[in-house]
């Protein structure tokens, strides 16, 4: 489910969630679980993407916020639903602000107390037109992830400047950050690396190909949520440490 070209910036579209399937014992777990829609006009202040004061103890779910961004036609949207198991889409319609994409693994915790997690993906639209709104997009995010068409020449320049704009300027380390080089159906499953510009070179780059090897790219995003919790769960340890000392 995407915005129309009528829809107005930043306003968030979430596909509904398919029914649940039910066993003899109860509802079944799905290996992804997304959790109720939620709508932010241009009015409306941004959801906080952190994580919450733990009042009863370690056990309190860890958040984190992760944005998709990258230049227009990059298959962001596309890439998004997949690695969620959101809806599929069947034609390109560029995503008008943002839409936000909750959902839970189960094979995702932190390493220091199994806590379990939630997670907000939020898939920018590539327009600059929208630049206006990007300091709110970015605001409390926790990863940032940049996809760009491996097919299309310009997207290599293109990509330094979401790079600077979402990693540099948050002050988000290098691990904070993933490169995506998307590949479209039918344009081949050409792996080698792209020749990339400092600092860029120093990101980690995995390839895409939903044609052909959709599991690598899931596995390589599961690894790459599992650091960024951890991460979460260090900065949220520091923190109580600092109340109690």
């Amino acid at each position: 489910m995407r915005a129309s070209a009528r829809t107005p910036p930043l306003l968030v579209l979430r596909a509904a969630a398919p029914p649940t399937p039910v066993g003899p014992r109860g509802p079944l777990p799905l290996p992804w679980k997304r959790r109720q829609p939620i709508g932010w006009a241009a009015s409306a202040p941004p959801r906080r993407g952190g994580f919450p004061r733990a009042c009863g103890g370690p056990t309190a779910m860890l958040k984190a916020k992760i944005l998709f961004v990258g230049p227009c036609e990059s298959g962001k949207t596309v890439l998004a639903n997949f690695l969620t198991e959101s809806s599929d889409i069947t034609e390109y319609n560029p995503t008008q602000g943002v839409r936000i994409l909750e959902f839970e693994n189960p094979h995702i915790t932190s390493n220091t107390k199994g806590t379990g997690c939630e997670f907000e993906l939020w898939d920018c639209g590539g327009d600059p037109k929208f630049e206006s709104c990007w300091p709110a997009l970015m605001k409390d995010s926790h990863g940032v992830v940049i996809v760009f068409n491996a097919d299309i020449p310009s997207h290599l320049k293109e990509i330094e400047m979401w790079y600077s704009c979402f990693v540099q300027q948050q002050f988000l380390q290098d691990t904070q950050c993933l490169l995506i080089a998307h590949h479209k159906p039918g344009s081949g499953s050409d792996k080698g690396n792209p020749s990339l510009p400092t600092p860029l070179n120093k990101l980690k780059l995995v390839h895409s190909n939903l044609e052909d090897d959709p599991e690598d790219i899931r596995l390589e995003f599961i690894k790459y949520l599992k650091s960024i919790i951890n991460s979460v769960s260090e900065s949220r340890d520091r923190e109580e440490m600092s109340i109690i000392t």
